[in-house]
């Protein structure tokens, strides 16, 4: 098993350059990868950089 760095929400925001409440509710939204473990938030390293590599929808697609 490898270990894997848990983030918290303060880590990602700076991670991704945004809010940390934007990076809430985002999770709150299930639109990033996290796992809320009491009152906090905790996204996997590895599930976040999956998660922007992963292909946004083309245009065609947004279309349909």
């Amino acid at each position: 098993m490898t270990e894997d760095e848990v983030l918290t929400t303060e880590e990602v925001a700076q991670y991704l350059k945004m809010k940390e409440q934007t990076v809430r509710d985002l999770l709150r939204l299930r639109k990033l990868p996290g796992r809320k473990i009491g009152k906090s938030w905790r996204v996997l390293r590895s599930e976040l950089e999956a998660w922007l590599r992963q292909s946004e929808p083309s245009a065609a697609e947004e279309e349909k």
